[in-house]
C-alpha cells in the first residue's frame, strides 16, 4: 500500500505507560522531527507521565488520555477514537503495546499505523516492527521508524526533557557550595525497591567520605518508604519526599550531582537531565533494556543468581521467597560506584 502525504503530514507517537517509559519515548520524538522537520507531532499519553513532556520544542501538541478516570472502560476508547478520528492523523507511531491502544488507533482510522509485532492485537496496524528484546528501549522505539527509511543520518539518541529553571526555592541548602546526593527509594513495583537500610548506608558512608548533602526526593506515593530511609539515617537527611509539585522535583532533582535509585522513572529522568545516576538492579536486569542511557552511570546488582531475572517489572514479593537480589547487596558496593561518578 502507498501512503501518500501532505507537506506538512499530521504525526502521532502513543506510549500510555509509566513515566520511565514515556522519558524513553523522547529520543523517537526528536528523531521525527529532525525526519520530518515541518510536520505537525503530536504525543498522547496519561496525564502525568505525558505532563513531563509540556514545552518539548519538537512537540506541537500533547493529548491526555485519563484511562483510570474520566475515560475509562468502553465509553472512554470510544470518545478518544472520535477525537483522534477529528484531528485527522496522516499517521501513528505506538511504542505502547496494549490492546487498548491498537483498538483506539484502529477505531481513529489513521491511515498509516505502525507498532511493535509483540503488541497486542497487532495485526489492527499496517506495519509491525520486532521488538528486539536484547536492545535498549530507547533503540527498541527508534527501531519503529525502520517503515519509514530508518532514523535520521547522523541521529545521536538522548533523553530530553523540556528546559526547566532553578531548583525549588524551598530546598534547604541549596546553595552551600557541598556535593548534593539525592537518594530515591521508591518505585511502582515493591520489589524493585532495595531495602530502606541499604540506601541509608550508602548514603551516610558518602555523607562521611565525600562531605556531602544528602536529600530524599519521591512523589507522595513514595513517603512510606523514604520515611524509613530517613529514620535510619537520624537527622542527617533533608526529606523532601511528598512535598515538591513534579516540576519542582525534576528542577530540584536538575541540581543534584548523583542519584541513587532503583530500576525506576527516576533513573529515566536523571538521564535526560544529565545528572550522573547509580541505579539498583533485584528483580530486573540491564540487558532488558532499561538501565540509565548515559555514560555517567552504573548499575548495582548481584550477579550470578540463576532466579534473575524473574519478570518484566518484579511483583509484589520475591517468587522463590529469599529476596536475595536485593538483600545480598551491599551498601559499600553502591556507595563506591557513587563514589567513581563524583
Amino acid at each position: 500500500m502507498e501512503y501518500k502525504f501532505s507537506d506538512r503530514p499530521r504525526v502521532l507517537v502513543v506510549n500510555m505507560a509509566f513515566v520511565g517509559d514515556v522519558v524513553l519515548s523522547t529520543p523517537l520524538l526528536k528523531a521525527l522531527r529532525e525526519k520530518y522537520p515541518e510536520a505537525f507531532i503530536a504525543f498522547m499519553g496519561t496525564p502525568g507521565p505525558a505532563a513531563l513532556l509540556k514545552g518539548l520544542p519538537f512537540l506541537d501538541k500533547i493529548i491526555m488520555y485519563d484511562k483510570k478516570g474520566s475515560e475509562r472502560g468502553i465509553k472512554g476508547i470510544r470518545q478518544k477514537s472520535r477525537q483522534l478520528k477529528e484531528m485527522e492523523f496522516d499517521m501513528v507511531i505506538s511504542p505502547h503495546r496494549s490492546a487498548r491502544t491498537a483498538i483506539i488507533l484502529a477505531m481513529a482510522g489513521i491511515e498509516r499505523r505502525i507498532g511493535f509485532a509483540s503488541s497486542d492485537l497487532p495485526w489492527l496496524f499496517h506495519q509491525q516492527v520486532r521488538r528486539d528484546e536484547g536492545k535498549h528501549e530507547v533503540l527498541r522505539n527508534l527501531d519503529l521508524l525502520g517503515p519509514l527509511g530508518g532514523v535520521p543520518q547522523g541521529f545521536e539518541p538522548e533523553l530530553i526533557l523540556p528546559k526547566i529553571g532553578p531548583p525549588a526555592p524551598e530546598v534547604p541548602g541549596a546553595g552551600n557550595g557541598k556535593l548534593k546526593i539525592a537518594i530515591s527509594p521508591g518505585s511502582e513495583w515493591k520489589t524493585k525497591r532495595w531495602n530502606p537500610e541499604g540506601f541509608a548506608r550508602a548514603g551516610r558512608i558518602l555523607k562521611q567520605e565525600q562531605a556531602s548533602e544528602l536529600y530524599l526526593l519521591g512523589m507522595e506515593q513514595d513517603a512510606g518508604v523514604a520515611a524509613e530511609v530517613e529514620d535510619f539515617l537520624k537527622g542527617e537527611v533533608i526529606n523532601l519526599t511528598g512535598k515538591l509539585s513534579r516540576e519542582a522535583l525534576n528542577r530540584t532533582l536538575a541540581a543534584m550531582d548523583l542519584l541513587i535509585t532503583n530500576d525506576s522513572a527516576p533513573a529515566h529522568i536523571a538521564s535526560a537531565l544529565r545528572v550522573p545516576v547509580v541505579a539498583v538492579f533485584g528483580p530486573t536486569v540491564p540487558e532488558q533494556g532499561f538501565s540509565p542511557w548515559q555514560n555517567w552511570s552504573r548499575v548495582a546488582e548481584v550477579k550470578g543468581l540463576s532466579c534473575r531475572p524473574c519478570g518484566k517489572h518484579g511483583a509484589a514479593r520475591c517468587p522463590e521467597g529469599h529476596f536475595k537480589c536485593m538483600e545480598l547487596l551491599k551498601a559499600e558496593e553502591v556507595a563506591a560506584q557513587a563514589a567513581e561518578l563524583l
